[in-house]
């Protein structure tokens, strides 16, 4: 198991986000010591309500485990990930911080905006898989496609399966069923 080795800096580096005061419609997260801010659409946002539907559907409405925008610390050089939507395993509780581990995620998802398409193809994929995250999910509007990331090894995930937008699938891990057929594109 891989370990935060820095989240009293990252504690720090979230507190002055706080006082930044960033603008609405922006997300704020730290990528490997950087503090990264990426707008949000409503084509991204549409993508993570309708993400999260499927999630609330096969979890259930009431389901406390499925976040959006919710800061995780990763391994790595100072990792404070807010991922778009994350999946939570059941009976996973917060730590001391009120925040739950990397290692409580079954399930992350990325859409894909102009700006994030190198953290999230790069630096988040490959965070992601040392984390041991079961499933890596990344919806690009632009492209119209969904690639799903599986079963992590050492420092890479070992599967990838693409999906065309408008297609039905369901996830390897957890089994869940997901729609896009009425996610939009850029």
């Amino acid at each position: 198991m891989v370990a935060v080795k820095d989240s009293t800096e990252l504690d720090e580096m979230f507190d002055l986000i706080e006082a930044m005061n960033v603008p609405q419609g922006y997300r704020a997260e730290i990528i490997e010591g950087e503090i990264v801010l990426n707008p949000q659409r409503e084509t991204h946002s549409t993508i993570i309500r309708m993400l999260t539907r499927s999630l609330e559907d096969a979890r259930g409405m009431d389901y406390p485990g499925i976040l959006w925008d919710v800061r995780v610390d990763f391994p790595g050089c100072l990792n404070g990930f807010a991922p778009d939507v994350a999946l939570v395993r059941e009976g996973a509780r917060k730590n001391e911080k009120d925040l739950y581990r990397y290692q409580d995620l079954d399930l992350v998802a990325e859409v894909v905006s102009r700006s994030s398409r190198r953290d999230d193809f790069g630096a988040k994929l490959k965070t992601y898989a040392v984390a041991g995250v079961p499933t890596y999910l990344i919806a690009d509007p632009k492209t119209g496609l969904v690639h799903v990331y599986h079963a992590p090894g050492d420092d890479e995930y070992t599967d990838e399966t693409t999906y065309t937008f408008k297609s039905k699938f369901t996830l390897p891990y957890p089994e869940i069923p997901i729609d896009t057929s009425l996610w939009p594109r850029d």
